[in-house]
């Protein structure tokens, strides 16, 4: 018989579990904080919108600027242009995002509701490798929602772009904190 263990249906549940269960505490903060910031985004969709385009102009902004510095730095390199032109385009999409936000805000929704997709599809195939782990079906229903959500945001596009990203990440935060604390609650449960 070889070395490796052969999991069943059982022994998959039971690791799943243990796993869990070593990652509670971990699991139920960041569930929790999440719960708040959510709360946070939802009261204040335009201010949680506005911060979130801000901070995404800045980082690509300062990416920019750390890959200029960089060309120049390698400037005898075969391929300066080629890095000269991706520090450019960096800095200039960094700097009309955060000299633009409305225009960066209603740009940002659209990635915003790819980012929902995708994250819903994953969480869809997180919850059923997990399955039947206590309360999976939270994961399930959160990615659901993830991709209802995304769903929205397109059929609301351009139009709500202005709030709809902030209103529709404090959701996704709740929804994904709350699986989170459900999770761990289960895990919790199941070792009693």
């Amino acid at each position: 018989m070889s070395a490796q263990k052969v999991q069943t249906g059982g022994g998959l549940l039971a690791d799943s579990l243990a796993e869990l269960q070593k990652h509670r505490g971990s699991l139920m903060a960041a569930g929790i904080i999440s719960l708040i910031l959510g709360s946070f985004a939802i009261l204040a969709p335009l201010a949680a919108t506005v911060a979130v385009v801000w901070i995404i102009g800045a980082v690509i902004l300062v990416q920019g600027i750390i890959q200029l510095v960089h060309c120049f730095k390698s400037a005898q390199w075969s391929a300066f242009a080629w890095n000269l032109l991706w520090a450019v385009v960096y800095i200039i999409a960094g700097g009309l995002i955060l000299a633009r936000p409305l225009l960066g805000a209603i740009t940002l929704t659209l990635l915003l509701a790819a980012f929902f997709i995708v994250e819903g599809v994953v969480k869809l195939g997180l919850a059923m490798k997990i399955k039947p782990a206590p309360r999976w079906g939270w994961v399930l229903f959160s990615g659901i929602m993830g991709l209802v959500l995304g769903v929205i945001i397109f059929a609301g596009w351009p139009g709500d772009s202005l709030a709809i990203m902030g209103l529709l990440l404090g959701i996704d935060l709740i929804f994904g904190g709350w699986s989170m604390i459900m999770l761990a609650s289960g895990a919790k449960a199941a070792k009693a």
